[in-house]
């Protein structure tokens, strides 16, 4: 009798799990192809920021517009998983770099494995005004980020995102206040062919012989997928960046300096130096602080 109450209630909660999934996949559709106007607020400890996010869909690809509403008029542009940012007032476009919002635009990817994250509906409840219903994506280890998500009941769009640190509080949420029809997009989709065939180039020759520095702790979760260097201070210092296909986070090698301040954290971005031998090690991007520790366990003293 006990063994066959276990099968059930585990049946019954592999069906709840895919009804679940089945929700989040549906509002991914819409929103791959959805062509909106959107103002939306991003909170987090640091205070409150409004964007204009644009979402078109071409050549079978979400293009996400976002432009800061305070002070210049800059923000980026990504088509897939290739993007640049960009500041109208000084007429500059540049590498892409990390952005609170970023996670929103690479979680309602539909090309994004969710391998690793459980999926629980928790309910329904009103967000800016609609109704929605709540669905959590829920790490299955402990030192990832989640996150729960409230979908427009009648539009099954995405409404708000909030993203959860791993003892469930807060970090940052993301929130549609308004929708409208685009009413025009002023970007070059040229842009993106060219950044593509560049980051192609690259990956072929690099990608075929990388491989983790043996000192760090990268979970299993989290594959090495870019190595280069960077220039700071006349001197060129080697990183590795790491992703589970939703955040990512680089690992900077340079020669030992003075550190003033060991760890920062800024919303869903963490910042953590430490120092071993005669290098310096830092750990920057879209991971909790308690994360970016980890990864740095190993080195010596």
């Amino acid at each position: 009798m006990l063994l066959t109450f276990f099968y059930a209630a585990n049946s019954f909660a592999q069906t709840e799990e895919a009804k679940c999934f089945s929700a989040f996949n549906e509002l991914r559709t819409n929103y791959l192809k959805a062509e909106k106007q959107m103002t939306v607020s991003v909170s987090n400890s640091s205070g409150m920021t409004l964007h204009r996010l644009l979402h078109i869909y071409k050549d079978n690809k979400s293009i996400s517009y976002w432009e800061n509403l305070n002070g210049e008029i800059r923000g980026y542009a990504l088509k897939g998983d290739v993007g640049f940012d960009f500041n109208q007032d000084k007429e500059y476009a540049g590498p892409l770099t990390w952005h609170q919002t970023l996670i929103w635009d690479r979680l309602f990817n539909s090309d994004t494995d969710l391998t690793g994250f459980s999926c629980v509906l928790t309910g329904r409840t009103r967000v800016a005004g609609q109704k929605v219903s709540l669905i959590r994506l829920a790490p299955k280890d402990s030192y990832r980020y989640g996150y729960l998500i409230a979908k427009d009941d009648v539009s099954a769009m995405p409404v708000e995102l909030a993203v959860l640190s791993p003892n469930f509080g807060i970090i940052t949420k993301i929130t549609v206040n308004f929708v409208s029809p685009v009413d025009g997009l002023n970007l070059d989709l040229s842009v993106f062919d060219n950044l593509s065939e560049q980051n192609s180039v690259n990956n072929k020759e690099e990608n075929s012989f990388l491989e983790i520095w043996p000192e760090l702790n990268i979970p299993k979760e989290y594959k090495l997928v870019e190595e280069g260097e960077i220039e700071d201070n006349g001197s060129l210092v080697p990183y590795q960046l790491f992703s589970d296909g939703i955040t990512t986070f680089r690992v900077y090698k340079n020669a030992k300096t003075s550190v003033v301040i060991p760890a920062l954290t800024n919303g869903t971005i963490s910042i953590l130096r430490k120092s071993s031998g005669d290098y310096e090690y830092a750990v920057v991007g879209e991971i909790p602080i308690l994360f970016a520790e980890s990864v740095l366990s190993d080195l010596p003293r």
